[in-house]
């Protein structure tokens, strides 16, 4: 499914494809050789079966509505919080992918076809990223959000 717009009745499935369509096409796979069939890259929820590392989850990270735009309007000011996670093999390696998806949405705000603002989303803020590193992977999680204007 490919999403272009970001709607009010779907704004946060629509969120959350969007940056996984983004994400799945801008953003080179270090393994896409040798990665198998069944395994993807990027997904939008967290692994429920074994993976091939690395990969990239988006979830939605609840959202709040910040304002009504008027009175007697029904149009609403959200905010969307997006986790972003990048699951790794080393630290490396989650590094590079962290600073390739980072640069991807710092740098598709304005313009062009893939343009955050073009889909309804905008003001991108990365609000936290944080390493979490376990025996068998390294990850980094980054949170970021969008406004979106809900009419």
């Amino acid at each position: 499914m490919t999403i272009t717009n970001v709607n009010s009745a779907t704004f946060l499935a629509d969120t959350v494809n969007l940056l996984r369509n983004d994400l799945s096409i801008n953003i080179t796979d270090p393994i896409v050789t040798t990665r198998s069939a069944s395994s993807k890259f990027v997904m939008t929820s967290y692994p429920k079966n074994k993976v091939e590392y690395p990969m990239i989850t988006i979830v939605d990270a609840g959202i709040s509505q910040q304002q009504r735009l008027g009175m007697q309007s029904e149009s609403t000011s959200l905010t969307i919080p997006v986790e972003i996670r990048i699951w790794a093999r080393n630290v490396v390696e989650r590094d590079e992918l962290f600073g390739a998806v980072y640069d991807w949405l710092r740098t598709n705000q304005f313009g062009g076809s893939t343009a955050f603002v073009d889909a309804n989303l905008h003001d991108f803020t990365m609000t936290s990223a944080v390493n979490v590193n376990d025996e068998q992977t390294k990850s980094k999680v980054m949170e970021v959000q969008f406004l979106f204007i809900c009419q």
